[in-house]
């Protein structure tokens, strides 16, 4: 069964095969989310041009490449934004020199 599948890839694969959730809530929670995710990675090379090498390639094949591009992407965010709150921190520092030199010079 195609079912069979999927879980055992999610638990195989996904590594939730030791999650544990122990409500009612948890785990309709756990399996939305896990049917979210896993369809959405199965479905991206059918959406995005970019990704459409991935259209016969393995599950944990697209799940470890799709894994490696949030990675690469969260990293270069984080690093983009340091870099903008330094470049804000010494535009702000800049101004403030200028303020007080302005401020003595009178």
């Amino acid at each position: 069964w195609a079912i069979e599948v999927i879980f055992y890839e999610q638990k195989t694969f996904w590594s939730f095969g030791k999650y544990m959730v122990r409500s009612k809530n948890g785990i309709e929670s756990y399996v939305n989310f896990l049917a979210i995710a896993y369809s959405g990675v199965q479905l991206l090379p059918f959406k995005q041009k970019k990704y459409a090498h991935l259209k016969t390639e393995s599950s944990q094949v697209k799940k470890q490449l799709v894994g490696m591009a949030i990675q690469q992407e969260v990293f270069f965010y984080t690093f983009v934004l340091s870099i903008e709150n330094r470049i804000k921190s010494l535009a702000i520092l800049k101004a403030y020199e200028q303020w007080v030199e302005e401020k003595h010079n009178f």
